[in-house]
């Protein structure tokens, strides 16, 4: 997740490592979007505290991973609709609170248009300072899978 300047404390938690790993064996990811220099879960990565905006920059052709700070859900969940609809972006696999169901960005850019999954009971995110999970989640857990559509070319 990244490190929001003007954000909130819970921006800066991060993605349990056992959650990590079992998207990556799937999807081999090749960019982490909402990262820092110290916490990159991936190869290559958008490092906001190296002045890296994600929210500004092509995604590129690679497959994504996305734990966005809380303080910006809305934006990161429009950011992946462009980048894999219209862009190059493959897949993003988003992370996010499960409140964030009831929100306008995910009825305009998720709900009908990508599938989800609810992850069962909560998730202990890691606190940055302890590198411990932090109990007291209370909301559930979200993994949105934005990824181009397969096309069929048809006879014609």
């Amino acid at each position: 997740m990244i490190m929001n300047q003007k954000g909130r404390g819970n921006d800066n938690f991060q993605t349990p490592m056992y959650i990590f790993e079992q998207l990556n064996k799937i999807f081999n990811f090749e960019l982490d979007i909402a990262c820092n220099s110290t916490n990159c879960l991936c190869k290559n990565g958008f490092y906001h505290d190296l002045g890296f905006d994600a929210l500004t920059a092509c995604w590129g052709g690679g497959r994504s991973f996305c734990n966005p700070p809380f303080s910006q859900k809305a934006e990161f969940i429009e950011k992946a609709y462009n980048e894999v609809v219209y862009g190059t972006c493959p897949i993003c696999v988003m992370i996010l609170p499960l409140n964030s169901m009831d929100t306008k960005a995910w009825h305009k850019f998720i709900e009908g248009k990508f599938h989800y999954e609810i992850l069962e009971g909560r998730v202990s995110f890691i606190d940055p300072e302890t590198q411990k999970p932090k109990s007291g989640n209370n909301s559930g857990t979200v993994i949105v899978y934005f990824k181009k559509r397969i096309e069929i070319k048809r006879k014609q």
